[in-house]
């Protein structure tokens, strides 16, 4: 491993940049570590003719058996992010040892551990066993262990909420016939005895995961290379090399300027006799640097008048008292100010109806005049005058307008300036009267004729006049 090669920048992240940046590493090799993940997983596939009328249990297995596929995502990313991008022929040769290697202890003891997306990291880069890898996991876990157990938690998750999305957008997708006999057939009893139906459920789930795990697993490992660049340094490491290739050009230089420099140095050299190791820590240690200086200080008595810096008792309960009044002027203007507060709302209080007149009638709606000064005295003659000049549109206008004039007027609907012809409708179906069949009927050809100019045909206009309930006069 040599950490300049790296093809990351290393330096220390909170937990969620280093999972953004496991998820990088996943995108920017998206595709190869999703075939890596099929392609793996090939002697599960193998199981689906043999136990197809089993569907449940071979989904089991499939569970159980999809972290192989997460190692090899795993090998894929650690390769590539310190400069190696494996060749097909060695990602072949790993895939038999991503099956046997520590099997029954990864799919067996450890499959259910909620620290996956970090032990697997420590487990198959480091190859640490036994006691070494449960100190090595305390270590690695100490920063972001909740982050892998949320981790554990959103691929499950996110692989159920996937798989629902894809069976409901795949539905969409089938011809009309086949929807209607799935409804016939459809039994929600027995869902999971109908084989057709598990197994496409399965098959969503299974796109689910494969899409599902390699990001998880590159956010395990992201939070991984974290993890170690804070507990040894990695970025220091790679700023001192980056200063050793900087210099090593001028080491030449240096050697030559250090020879030079020591050569007068060992000239001056008598050759006399050199003092014992003993005797020269001796001399040194009865050097003036090396005495020990001891001094002593008394500290005063709390007790003592000279050494007291507490305040007199009078002065303590004077402030006492006047702090008690401050209190107490606090208090009654916040009272006060409560009391200011109710009485001049019950002031404001009979004011406010006077400035709304809640008896006020609509008088457009939707941008259509409903006054009665706006309409003919007779409405439907109109109307019927204005379809045979050939003015539809103006004819159901008429119409609608007339119709809802007479629920506000007549009936005293509230209905508001701001409704829409929904919100009419909604008004007056809710009074249950006997003429609101027929409004709903005009609303619908309303609709139809303003918003798609679609008109009704001659006879369905004919009956709408025939059955026309509002015939009053409106007063002016």
């Amino acid at each position: 491993m040599r950490l300049e090669d790296v093809t990351m920048e290393i330096r220390p992240r909170t937990d969620w940049e280093a999972i953004d940046s496991g998820l990088a590493m996943v995108r920017r090799d998206f595709w190869r570590c999703w075939l890596l993940w099929w392609l793996v997983l090939t002697p599960v596939w193998m199981l689906i003719y043999p136990m197809r009328e089993s569907p449940w249990w071979w989904l089991t297995v499939m569970l159980w058996a999809k972290w192989i596929g997460c190692r090899m995502v795993l090998f894929q990313l650690s390769r590539r992010l310190f400069g190696e991008n494996p060749t097909w022929r060695t990602l072949w040769r790993e895939m038999p040892r991503a099956w046997g290697r520590r099997f029954f202890y990864r799919m067996i003891a450890a499959r259910i551990s909620p620290w996956k997306p970090l032990s697997a990291a420590v487990e198959e880069l480091e190859g640490l066993r036994g006691e070494k890898f449960r100190l090595r996991m305390r270590m690695i876990t100490r920063k972001g262990e909740g982050n892998a157990i949320l981790l554990t938690m959103m691929s499950a998750c996110s692989a159920v909420w996937l798989a629902f999305a894809l069976l409901m957008t795949g539905l969409l997708f089938f011809p009309e016939t086949l929807q209607q006999e799935w409804l016939e057939t459809f039994d929600p009893d027995r869902f999971f005895d109908h084989t057709g139906y598990a197994w496409l459920g399965i098959s969503c789930l299974t796109v689910a995961c494969s899409l599902v795990d390699g990001f998880i697993t590159g956010a395990g490992f992201g939070m991984y290379v974290n993890s170690r660049t804070w507990i040894e340094g990695w970025d220091i490491e790679l700023a001192f090399k980056r200063i050793a290739n900087r210099l090593k050009d001028q080491l030449l230089w240096v050697v030559a300027a250090f020879v030079l420099w020591g050569a007068p140095m060992a000239e001056g050299n008598d050759g006399g006799e050199q003092p014992t190791a003993r005797e020269a820590i001796g001399q040194i240690k009865a050097s003036e640097d090396f005495i020990v200086h001891k001094e002593s200080y008394r500290a005063p008595k709390p007790s003592s008048p000279s050494g007291s810096l507490a305040p007199p008792a009078g002065i303590l309960s004077v402030m006492g008292a006047l702090g008690n009044v401050l209190l107490g002027v606090f208090l009654l203007l916040i009272v006060a100010g409560i009391a200011w507060l109710i009485y001049r709302s019950r002031l404001l209080r009979p004011q406010l109806p006077s400035r709304i007149d809640r008896t006020e009638k609509a008088r457009v709606v939707m941008g259509m005049e409903v006054t009665a000064a706006s309409l003919p005295d007779d409405v439907l003659a109109s109307a019927e005058a204005l379809w045979q000049k050939g003015d539809r549109l103006q004819a159901l206008s008429l119409l609608y307008r007339g119709s809802l004039a007479w629920w506000i007027e007549s009936v005293q609907v509230g209905i508001l300036e701001s409704d829409t012809e929904g919100d009419c409708l909604r008004r007056i179906a809710a009074l249950r009267h006997p003429h609101g069949s027929y409004f709903h009927t005009l609303t619908q050809a309303w609709l139809m004729g303003a918003y798609a100019q679609h008109f009704p045909p001659q006879e369905s206009w004919l009956e709408l006049c025939r059955q026309w309930p509002f015939r009053e006069r409106r007063l002016a």
